[in-house]
């Protein structure tokens, strides 16, 4: 898709369809919608306070048949004037080329709304090139099926520069969200811990990164038991896969050294504590908050923050077989600690401890963020419009909390008092892996905690936003890529001083 600035007036730019966003403050009077008033007189009226109110999600198309070069007006409710924040504009804009996809349209006009400078211009592609993603990978596609070419949009002179700008920032990050969701929407046959460490060695070469993979035979040199007990039940071998970006001409010796740790379980059956069949095979998207990892390497490659980054993604799958690990078992993780196993199921907090300890210790990291489909608990607590996060560090935690609310991605903060600590003592090792019913997303976190010492630390558990049930009028079903925005914002929000 390509995308351009169009200086000149808007009511000359030739296109399928022309998108304006609608306020439900807005009149005929309001700029822009009054010069497009003047240019089809009667014809906005007609529409204006009846089918389009201006309420998020109204989209109404009229077709043209002159006073403008475009073919077709796309008015996009927008909501309140007030409430149009990035996120806001991200949606409308996904959602008008949503419509204009379904409508056939080729070329599409975007005329945006005051004031509107980089971040605007980046949420725009960002939501164009997200909101058009098809999910459907492995089917083929109608012989008279139409796709945006072009995207235009339509600013004044002075801005042109800035605009470009962020259009290029807004692919750049949409291309990384469409990446994590290609491999989260990936099914298991396909994308083994092999095939995605495969993927992520073939991005690394292409955006310039480093890549090392571990496999069975190098994990069980480092200790590394926790990780590999979680795959010893699958013919697929488990995999732990380091990206590390290193600034230009810095070796990042002594410096701010940020860790992005993934859980990439590419298929979860629950192992012998089996999962009941119905939508187990959603259990392909268990490797979300690793897709997340690899598609936010991606984008920080292009993007060239001034600080180091590691993107860890713990890649295995858990089967029941005869050698799969068992509840009962005790085993033993990379940083020497002992893990009574309650639980099968609870194997996404085993594969992350061995690669949060390895992050710390063996990459040196100052901050780590990991991300993980953990817990069905979350869902309950939160429903699927936020994350649940956790940490250790006051000051960390803001400032992930602060990178969400830029990027767009709900999180929601949950306490971890020293209390649940002791839902996870076990009776014969040093912690077990599942604590009772109860806040079962804040003990997953206890869990982790234990692995990252004092390095300063945030979990968050995006077991209920890395997928939707159903279309939405800005996304289609299936892997959202959340995590993406979050994980690149931080990393520039870190660039641009030191965290404390």
């Amino acid at each position: 898709m390509k995308f351009d600035v169009w200086t000149r007036d808007a009511r000359t730019l030739a296109a399928d369809a022309l998108v304006l966003f609608v306020f439900e403050e807005d009149t005929l009077n309001t700029p822009p919608l009054d010069g497009f008033n003047e240019a089809l007189p009667g014809l906005l009226p007609n529409v204006m306070g009846r089918e389009m109110r201006g309420k998020m999600g109204e989209t109404v198309t009229l077709h043209l048949a002159g006073g403008v070069e475009a073919k077709r007006l796309l008015l996009v409710g927008a909501g309140p004037a007030a409430d149009f924040d990035l996120r806001a504009l991200r949606r409308c804009s996904a959602q008008a080329a949503r419509v204009a996809t379904k409508k056939g349209v080729t070329t599409l006009g975007i005329v945006p709304r005051s004031p509107f400078e980089l971040a605007h211009a980046a949420a725009v592609a960002d939501g164009v090139l997200t909101g058009v993603y098809d999910p459907a990978l492995y089917r083929k596609p109608k012989e008279d099926t139409k796709h945006i070419d072009s995207v235009t949009l339509c600013v004044e002179p002075q801005l042109a520069e800035v605009v470009q700008a962020g259009i290029n920032r807004g692919v750049t990050l949409a291309e990384a969200v469409n990446f994590a969701r290609t491999l989260a929407q990936e099914p298991s046959n396909k994308l083994t811990p092999v095939e995605m460490a495969r993927r992520a060695q073939a991005m690394a070469e292409q955006e310039g990164l480093t890549c090392l993979v571990l496999g069975r035979a190098a994990m069980m040199e480092l200790g590394m038991g926790a990780l590999l007990a979680v795959g010893q039940g699958s013919a697929q071998e488990p995999q732990l896969i380091r990206l590390s970006y290193r600034p230009a001409g810095s070796t990042a010796d002594g410096h701010m050294r940020l860790a992005l740790v993934g859980k990439g379980i590419t298929f979860d059956t629950g192992g012998i504590c089996l999962k009941p069949r119905d939508a187990m095979w959603e259990m392909k998207y268990d490797m979300s908050g690793g897709a997340a990892v690899i598609g936010a390497m991606q984008a920080i490659a292009r993007l060239k923050p001034p600080i180091a980054v590691d993107g860890y993604v713990a890649a295995a799958e858990n089967m029941p077989s005869a050698a799969s690990y068992k509840p009962g078992d005790v085993l033993h993780a990379y940083n020497g600690k002992t893990i009574e196993v309650i639980d099968t199921d609870a194997e996404g907090r085993l594969v992350l401890c061995d690669a949060l300890a390895y992050a710390r210790k063996d990459g040196g990291a100052t901050h780590i963020v990991d991300l993980a489909t953990l817990t069905g608990a979350v869902m309950v607590a939160l429903g699927q419009e936020r994350a649940g996060l956790m940490g250790t560090d006051t000051a960390w935690i803001e400032s992930v909390k602060a990178a969400a609310a830029a990027a767009g991605e709900k999180v929601w903060q949950l306490p971890l008092d020293e209390e649940y600590g002791e839902l996870m003592k076990s009776d014969i090792a040093d912690i077990k892996n599942l604590g009772n019913r109860y806040a079962g997303s804040i003990t997953a976190a206890w869990f982790l905690r234990e692995f990252v010492e004092d390095t300063p630390w945030v979990h968050l558990d995006i077991a209920g936003v890395a997928w939707l049930d159903a279309d939405k009028p800005d996304l289609a079903k299936g892997p959202t890529g959340f995590g993406v925005r979050t994980l690149v914002q931080l990393v520039e929000q870190m660039s641009a001083g030191p965290v404390k």
